[in-house]
C-alpha cells in the first residue's frame, strides 16, 4: 500500500467534484452542446449573440433560420467536453430530532386584550381579533398543536426555538420578536402564512425548519426575513417577499413574488417560476442550482440579475432527460447546463450562456453571451500540494468554489510558513491568479507533520478561513495540516455532522463480495450513513460514509463474511475508534456594524450590552459542527482566550489593556457563559478571541487528531453605569428683553447643562463619546418648570471635549406663547433636564439651570395706533407706539428702545373705503395721502402684524390695532400739534 495514501488520515474529509473550476470551459460561447447526438433548432426571428463567428458547436441541426451575431447560423459538427455532474444530493441538510410535548395548557388571546404567558410547554398558542399575546422563551418552547394568529392580532415572541405542529398566520396579524436573537420555528406538519405584514428583519431573522413532505406556503403580501429548510416543497405566492436561504424539495414562485436568495448552493427536484416572480440572488458568491428534473419559467419571470447571475445544472431523473423551458417574456441571467433539452419560446431571453444536449428556439427568443464576471477581491487563498513531485501551487480565489474564471486577476502576495516547525516553506510574490513553487521547503523528509500557515497575504482574504489547503487529488487538509509515514490507526477523526469515509485507504483492504454489518457500536449519539440510522446489526457496505451528531469518541466494530459455511467460510473484523469534534467554537456575536463601525441609530438594538464599564463583561460560546449545526453537549478546558476593547470604528484602543483569561472550564450544556477575568475599564465595543483548540478526547500520542477552530468576533459593547450633570450654565438674553409671541430668542449665552458618564465605581468615562453616547439624543428632554408657556424647547447636543456632553436648546426655535395677558416677568426660570434610563444606563432626573438672569424679562407687548386729524388735500401720518404691561396688566408702559416695523403687516384698511391708495404702511407709522373732501370717523385697521405686536381683546384673544382718522376742512393748531413738509398734522 502506498505510504502516501496514509498522509491525511487525521484530516479526513470526503472529496467533492471541483465543479466551478471547469465553468469557463463549459461556456466558451453563448450556446453549445456536450452530446454527440445534440441538435439545434432555431425558427425565424430567434437570435444567438456571442458565437464563434456565427458557428455553433452542435453535431446536428433541424431548421436553422435564426441569426447568430447577425449572420446566418451554421454548426461546426463539434461539441464541448462533457461534464460529469456530481451525484444529485437529495439530503443537502438534516434537521435535528423533533421535540414533543403532551401539554394541555392553551395560550389563547382574543378581543383587544394583552396577555403574557411564561411557560415552556403548551397545547396551542392562538391569537385572534386585535389582541396582543406575549410568549416568553428561555431557550425552547414546545407546542403540541398550532401556533396561529388571525385578524389584526400580534404575537410577541422572545427570541429562541419554538417546536410546533403547524404554523398558521392570516389577515393582518403580526409576529414581533423580543430580544436581540433570532426565532426558529421547528414545524412538524403544516406551514401556511398568508399575511400582509413584515416578519423579522435583516438583523432578527425568523427561520423555518419544516419536517413534513408537504409544502411551506408563504402568500398574500407578506415580507419575511429568515431562512427556510423543508423536507417538502416551498411555495411563494401573491406579492410576498422572502429574504434568506431556501432549501427545499422544490421551489415554486407565482404572482409578483420576490425571493431575495442568499448566495450559495441549492439542490431542488424542480424550479418553477410563474407570473412576474423573480429570484434575486444576494451575496458575493456565484449562486448555484442543482435541479434533478425540470427548470421552468413562464410569464415575465426572471431568474438571477445582471449583477448576480446564477449557475444552473439540470440533471434529469434517470428515466427522462432533464428539461429547461422558458415561455412568455421570461429571462435567465446566468449559465445553464442541461442534460437534456432547453426550449425557449415567445420573447424569452438568456443573458449568459447555455450548454445543452438539444436546443430549440421559437418566437423571438434570444441568447446573449456574457462571460462569468471576474472577481473584484480575494475570497480566500488555496494551496494544492503534490506530495510525490513536491510541488506547491497557490491560487487567489475569487469565490467559494475557487472558480478558474473568477481567480483574482491583479497581483497578489502569499508567504507560507510551517506553523508546527517554524520554518519558511514558500513565498509567492506578485502572482496573477495562480503560481507554482516546484521546490517548496516542506522538509517532509525530516518532519513527521507540517502545517501550512499564511505568514503574509496581500490583499487579505474576505472570508475565514482565509487559507484552505488540499492535496493534488482534491483531498482537503483540515487546518492545513499534513502528516507523513503514519501507521494505520484504528482511530479516525472528523467534525461533528461531517463525514468519515471508511474505504480501502483507511482499512488497509476491504474484502470484495463480503456481507458486512455493525457488530458493536458504543456511543450516546446517532450514527448515520446518508439518512439511514445505523445500529448494531445494520448491514453496511464499503466505501462507507459515516456522520455523527455528538461531540465524543465512539467505538465501532464491523464484521463481514463471504456468506459461505464450514471450511469455505471467510470472516473479517474491523475495530475502529471514531473521534468527532466540534468544527468551531463561536462567540455569541452581535451586530455592532462590523468593519464599518458602530452607529448608535443602526446598532443600538442589535449590539448587545454586555455590562457596565467598571464591571466584568459576560461572554457566551457555542459549539458548532459541520454545516453550521449547533452542538448541545461539549466540554473542554479552554486556554488563551483574549478580550480587547475597541473604538466605535472597530479599531483597538491605544490605551486599553488586553485581557487574557485564565483557563475556562467550558460546558455547552450547563456553563456556556462566563465573565471576563478583569473588569472592562471603558465604554466601547468588546472583541473576544478564542484560539484553535483540541477536544480532550482527540489528543493522541502524535498530537491533536483534529483541531476545533476558534473564533474572533465583536460580541457586544459596554455602557456607563450612570449619567451625571457636572456643570450648569445660566442663560443670558441679549438686550435683556423678550416679547411673547416673537419667534426665536437671542442669547449672549445660551442656558446649558454638561453631562458625563460614570462607570460602576463612579469614575468619569471620557470614552462615553461620539456614537457610544448616541442614546442621549433619543432619550433626553428639557422643559421649562413654570406656568409660562414656552414652545420649541428642543435639546441640542455638543461634545467640546471627549466624554463631556453639553445639552442646550435651539434658541432659534424658542417662542413664548402669547395666549393671555401677563405683567412683565423675570426669566430666571428653571429649565429641567430629564434623561431616561437606556442601554442599562441610569439616566438623569431633576437637574435644572436658569433659563436667563433675574434681570432678563419677558413682556406682553402690543402696538397702539394713534387717532389723527388731517386737513383736506394735505398729506399726513398716523403714529404708533410699542406698549407693554408693567408690574400688572393695569399698568401700560411704552418701549422706546425695541425696534418694530408696521411694514411687517400684510395690509392697512379703512372704512368707509375712500381711496385704495389713501393709506401706506411705513416703519412705525401710517402715511396718509391728500384727500379732497372732508370725511370724519374713518376707522383705520392694520391687518397681519406678527403676533408679538398685536393687541388683545377683552376676552384675551389677539386682535388688530386700529384708530380713528378725521379729514377736515378747517382746524386750528394747538400746542401739541406738529408740521410735516409744511403740511399740518394733528397727532
Amino acid at each position: 500500500m502506498n505510504k502516501y495514501a496514509l498522509f491525511y488520515l487525521t484530516a479526513l474529509l470526503a472529496s467533492a467534484p471541483t465543479l466551478a473550476s471547469t465553468v469557463a470551459e463549459l461556456f466558451p460561447y453563448a450556446a453549445q452542446s456536450h452530446d454527440k447526438n445534440g441538435e439545434v433548432e432555431m425558427s425565424w426571428s430567434t437570435s444567438i449573440n456571442g458565437t464563434n463567428n456565427g458557428v455553433l458547436d452542435f453535431r446536428k441541426k433541424d431548421d436553422l433560420k435564426g441569426q447568430c451575431d447577425n449572420k446566418n447560423c451554421t454548426i461546426s459538427g463539434d461539441i464541448t467536453t462533457p461534464y460529469s455532474l456530481p451525484k444529485f444530493n437529495r439530503s443537502p441538510f438534516e434537521l435535528p430530532a423533533f421535540k414533543k410535548t403532551n401539554s394541555s395548557f392553551e395560550a389563547k388571546c382574543s378581543g383587544s386584550g394583552t396577555i403574557r404567558y411564561d411557560r415552556e410547554e403548551y397545547e396551542k398558542v392562538e391569537a385572534q381579533g386585535s389582541c396582543r399575546l406575549h410568549i416568553a422563551n428561555t431557550g425552547d418552547v414546545l407546542i403540541k398543536g398550532d401556533l396561529s394568529a388571525q385578524g389584526s392580532s400580534i404575537i410577541y415572541l422572545d427570541s429562541g426555538n419554538y417546536w410546533l405542529d403547524s404554523l398558521k398566520l392570516s389577515g393582518s396579524s403580526k409576529i414581533i420578536i423580543n430580544g436581540n436573537g433570532e426565532v426558529n420555528f421547528y414545524v412538524k406538519d403544516n406551514v401556511d402564512v398568508s399575511i400582509s405584514n413584515q416578519v423579522g428583519s435583516p438583523s432578527q431573522k425568523v427561520n423555518i425548519f419544516h419536517y413534513d413532505d408537504d409544502q411551506v406556503k408563504l402568500g398574500s403580501s407578506a415580507t419575511w426575513y429568515g431562512n427556510v429548510k423543508s423536507y417538502g416543497d416551498f411555495e411563494l405566492q401573491g406579492s410576498s417577499k422572502l429574504y434568506g436561504a431556501v432549501q427545499a424539495k422544490s421551489l415554486e414562485l407565482s404572482g409578483s413574488t420576490r425571493l431575495y436568495l442568499d448566495a450559495g448552493t441549492y439542490w431542488y427536484e424542480e424550479v418553477d417560476l410563474q407570473g412576474s416572480a423573480r429570484v434575486i440572488p444576494h451575496g458575493d458568491e456565484l449562486t448555484t442550482f442543482y435541479i434533478e428534473e425540470d427548470l421552468e419559467l413562464q410569464g415575465s419571470t426572471e431568474l438571477g440579475t445582471s449583477e448576480n447571475p446564477v449557475l444552473a445544472f439540470v440533471y434529469g431523473d434517470g428515466d427522462d432527460d432533464g428539461e429547461a423551458e422558458l415561455e412568455g417574456s421570461s429571462k435567465i441571467y446566468g449559465y445553464v447546463y442541461v442534460e437534456g433539452e432547453l426550449e425557449m419560446q415567445g420573447s424569452t431571453n438568456i443573458f449568459g450562456a447555455v450548454n445543452v444536449v438539444d436546443l430549440e428556439m421559437e418566437g423571438s427568443a434570444s441568447i446573449n453571451y456574457s462571460a462569468i464576471p471576474v472577481s473584484g477581491e480575494v475570497h480566500h487563498y488555496k494551496l494544492s500540494f503534490d506530495i510525490e513531485a513536491n510541488h506547491l501551487t497557490a491560487y487567489a480565489c475569487g469565490d467559494e468554489a475557487c472558480s478558474e474564471a473568477l481567480l483574482y486577476s491583479r497581483p497578489a502576495m502569499l508567504h507560507i510558513k510551517d506553523g508546527l516547525n517554524n520554518n519558511s516553506i514558500s513565498n509567492f510574490n506578485n502572482f496573477l491568479k495562480s503560481d507554482k513553487d516546484t521546490n517548496p521547503n516542506t522538509k517532509l523528509d525530516k518532519n513527521k507533520c507540517i502545517q501550512f500557515v499564511d505568514k503574509k497575504a496581500d490583499p487579505k482574504p474576505e472570508t475565514s478561513p482565509g487559507l484552505r489547503c488540499y492535496l493534488s487529488d482534491g483531498t482537503r487538509l483540515q487546518n492545513c495540516k499534513l502528516c507523513t509515514e503514519q501507521d494505520v490507526q484504528s482511530s479516525l477523526a472528523a467534525h461533528v455532522y461531517d463525514e468519515i469515509t471508511l474505504n480501502e485507504e483507511v482499512l488497509g483492504e476491504t474484502a470484495p463480495n463480503f456481507d458486512f454489518y455493525i457488530a458493536e457500536l458504543n456511543g450516546t449519539g446517532t450514527l448515520k450513513t446518508g439518512n439511514k440510522i445505523l445500529k448494531e446489526g445494520s448491514a453496511v457496505s464499503f466505501p462507507l460514509d459515516l456522520t455523527y451528531n455528538k461531540a465524543e469518541a465512539i467505538s465501532l466494530t464491523i464484521k463481514g463474511d463471504n456468506g459461505k459455511n464450514g471450511k469455505n467460510k471467510l470472516e473479517v473484523e474491523y475495530q475502529l475508534e471514531l473521534v468527532f469534534v466540534p468544527k468551531q467554537l463561536r462567540w455569541s456575536a452581535a451586530d455592532c456594524g462590523g468593519k464599518d463601525g458602530f452607529i448608535y441609530a443602526d446598532h443600538a438594538a442589535s449590539c448587545t450590552v454586555l455590562g457596565k464599564a467598571g464591571e466584568h463583561a459576560g461572554l457566551t460560546l457555542q459549539a458548532y459542527g459541520a454545516g453550521n449545526k449547533r452542538i448541545d453537549d461539549y466540554s473542554a478546558q479552554l486556554k488563551e482566550i483574549v478580550i480587547r476593547e475597541l473604538t466605535a470604528d472597530a479599531k483597538v484602543k491605544d490605551d486599553s489593556p488586553i485581557i487574557k483569561q485564565p483557563a475556562v472550564n467550558f460546558n455547552q450544556s450547563n456553563k456556556p457563559s462566563f465573565t471576563s477575568d478583569k473588569s472592562i475599564s471603558t465604554v466601547g465595543l468588546i472583541q473576544a478571541m478564542v484560539p484553535d483548540s483540541c477536544a480532550p478526547y482527540a489528543i493522541s500520542d502524535s498530537g491533536c487528531m483534529l483541531e476545533t477552530d476558534g473564533d474572533t468576533a465583536i460580541i457586544g459593547r459596554t455602557v456607563p453605569a450612570s449619567l451625571k450633570v457636572v456643570e450648569t450654565q445660566s442663560g443670558d438674553i441679549k438686550d435683556g428683553v423678550v416679547y411673547a409671541g416673537k419667534p426665536g430668542v437671542s442669547f449672549d449665552v445660551a442656558p446649558s447643562l454638561t453631562v458625563i458618564g460614570l462607570d460602576a465605581k463612579g469614575k468619569e468615562l471620557p470614552s462615553f463619546s461620539g456614537e457610544f453616547a448616541g442614546g442621549l439624543k433619543g432619550n433626553s428632554s428639557i422643559a421649562l418648570n413654570s406656568d409660562i408657556a414656552l414652545k420649541g424647547l428642543v435639546p441640542t447636543f455638543d461634545e467640546p471635549e471627549a466624554g463631556k456632553h453639553v445639552i442646550s436648546c435651539d434658541t432659534d426655535k424658542l417662542e413664548f406663547i402669547k395666549d393671555k395677558r401677563f405683567p412683565e416677568t423675570a426669566l430666571n426660570l428653571p429649565i429641567q433636564l430629564a434623561i431616561e434610563n437606556h442601554d442599562d444606563t441610569q439616566g438623569v432626573n431633576g437637574a435644572t439651570t436658569p433659563l436667563a438672569k433675574e434681570s432678563d424679562t419677558l413682556r406682553f407687548g402690543f402696538v397702539t395706533l394713534m387717532d389723527a386729524e388731517i386737513k383736506v388735500d394735505e398729506e399726513g401720518t398716523m403714529a404708533s407706539k410699542l406698549n407693554y404691561f408693567g408690574k400688572d396688566v393695569q399698568t401700560v408702559l411704552e418701549d422706546n428702545v425695541t425696534d418694530y416695523e408696521l411694514e411687517q403687516a400684510t395690509r392697512v384698511t379703512h372704512k368707509p373705503m375712500l381711496d385704495p391708495e389713501l393709506l401706506t404702511l411705513a416703519m412705525q407709522e401710517i402715511k396718509v395721502t391728500g384727500y379732497g373732501e372732508q370725511q370724519k370717523g374713518i376707522q383705520v385697521t392694520i391687518d397681519g402684524l406678527p403676533d408679538w405686536l398685536r393687541p388683545v381683546d377683552k376676552d384675551g384673544s389677539l386682535t388688530n390695532p386700529s384708530a380713528m382718522l378725521d379729514i377736515l376742512n378747517n382746524f386750528r393748531l394747538r400746542a401739541n400739534d406738529s408740521i410735516f413738509n409744511r403740511r399740518e398734522v394733528v397727532r
